[in-house]
C-alpha cells in the first residue's frame, strides 16, 4: 500500500469514527449544535422548554444563568454553552415517579415550586432550589428554614393538598401544622405560628390589637395577644405588663414569653428551630426575627402546658 493509499484509508477510518460517535449522541444533541448568549431560533427555544423558561427563542442573560445553574447541578461545565453534554442532560433531566403519600410524584412537586419561583425547572430540590425557596420566605415574613410546607404553598398560591418538600429529604403528607409542614409541631402551636405569621408584616402601631383582635396595625403586646388567641391559648389582648403575671413561670417547651412593663416579646419552637418574633425587630419589615434579645429585667413567662 503506497503512503498515498495509507492516508486516505485513515481520513476514512477517522470518517467513520466521527459518524459513529453522533450517531451514539441523541438526535437532540447531534442536530441542534452548540448554543450560546446571543443564539436565536427554534434550538433555543427547544432548550428554554426543557428548562422552564419563557420559550422566547432568544439567549439572553437570564437563560445563561439558568443553563449554569443546570449545568452545576448535573456536574457539567459551567460555561454557559449549550452542547452535547448539556443536551443529554437535558433530555434525561424529567421528573422521577416516586409517588408521595399525597399522591403526587416528588418530581412534578419539585417542578411546580420551581416554576412559580421563576427558576430552572428540573424537579430536582437542590441548593439553588432551596436558596430560592427561602429568599421567598423571608419576603412573605415565614421562617426562612427552606422547607415547603402548607403556609409557603400557599403563599405561593397553591392548594393545601402538596406535599411537603425540602432539599436532600423524604416527602410526607403535607399534615399543615406549622409553616415548614413538619408534623412534629402540637396542632395549638400550629396554629400560634400560622396566626404569627399573618400578621408578621402588618405595621407596628401603638394600641394596635387591643380592644380588637383584628386590627389594622400591632403593638408588641398586641401582637402576642394576637398569636396566643391564634392557637386557642388566650381570649382577651394583655399590655405587657399583663404578660409578667400571665401563665406560667419561666421558659416554656414552645413559647416563652419576655416581658416587662414596657415591652414584651416572645420566642417560639417551629420545626426549624427557636425564632424570635417581635415588633422591635422590625428593621427588614418582618416580626420574625433569628437574633436573640437580651433578657435581663424581663419576667419570663409562658403558656401552661407548653
Amino acid at each position: 500500500m503506497t503512503s498515498r493509499q495509507r492516508r486516505l484509508a485513515a481520513r476514512a477510518f477517522s470518517t467513520v469514527l466521527l459518524i459513529a460517535a453522533l450517531l451514539a449522541l441523541p438526535a437532540s444533541a447531534s442536530a441542534l449544535g452548540t448554543l450560546k448568549p446571543g443564539s436565536r431560533g427554534p434550538s433555543v427555544k427547544r432548550f428554554q422548554s426543557a428548562l422552564k423558561l419563557a420559550a422566547d427563542g432568544i439567549y439572553g442573560v437570564r437563560t445563561r444563568a439558568v443553563v449554569k445553574r443546570f449545568q452545576r447541578r448535573h456536574r457539567l461545565t459551567a460555561d454557559g454553552l449549550v452542547g452535547p453534554a448539556t443536551w443529554r442532560a437535558l433530555k434525561i433531566s424529567g421528573p422521577t415517579r416516586r409517588k408521595t403519600s399525597s399522591g403526587s410524584s416528588k418530581g412534578s412537586a419539585v417542578k411546580a415550586l420551581q416554576r412559580r419561583l421563576r427558576i430552572g425547572a428540573d424537579g430536582v430540590f437542590g441548593a439553588g432550589t432551596s436558596a430560592a425557596v427561602k429568599r421567598f420566605q423571608r419576603r412573605r415574613g415565614l421562617t426562612a428554614d427552606g422547607v415547603v410546607g402548607r403556609a409557603t404553598w400557599r403563599a405561593l398560591g397553591f392548594s393545601d393538598n402538596r406535599p411537603v418538600l425540602k432539599r436532600g429529604g423524604s416527602l410526607r403528607g403535607n399534615s399543615g401544622n406549622d409553616n415548614s409542614g413538619s408534623g412534629s409541631v402540637p396542632a395549638r402551636i400550629a396554629r400560634a405560628i400560622r396566626a404569627a405569621n399573618q400578621i408578621a408584616r402588618k405595621p407596628y402601631r401603638y394600641g394596635g390589637g387591643h380592644g380588637t383582635f383584628r386590627d389594622t396595625g400591632y403593638d408588641c403586646s398586641g401582637s402576642i395577644s394576637y398569636v396566643l388567641n391564634g392557637g386557642g391559648m388566650i381570649n382577651t389582648q394583655l399590655t405587657s405588663g399583663g404578660f409578667m403575671n400571665w401563665g406560667s413561670a419561666g421558659p416554656g417547651r414552645w413559647i416563652t414569653i419576655y416581658a416587662n412593663p414596657g415591652h414584651a416579646y416572645m420566642r417560639i419552637k417551629t420545626a426549624s428551630g427557636w425564632r424570635t418574633y417581635d415588633t422591635s425587630g422590625m428593621d427588614d419589615g418582618t416580626r420574625w426575627d433569628r437574633r436573640v434579645r437580651p433578657t435581663s429585667g424581663y419576667a419570663v413567662r409562658h403558656p401552661t402546658g407548653f
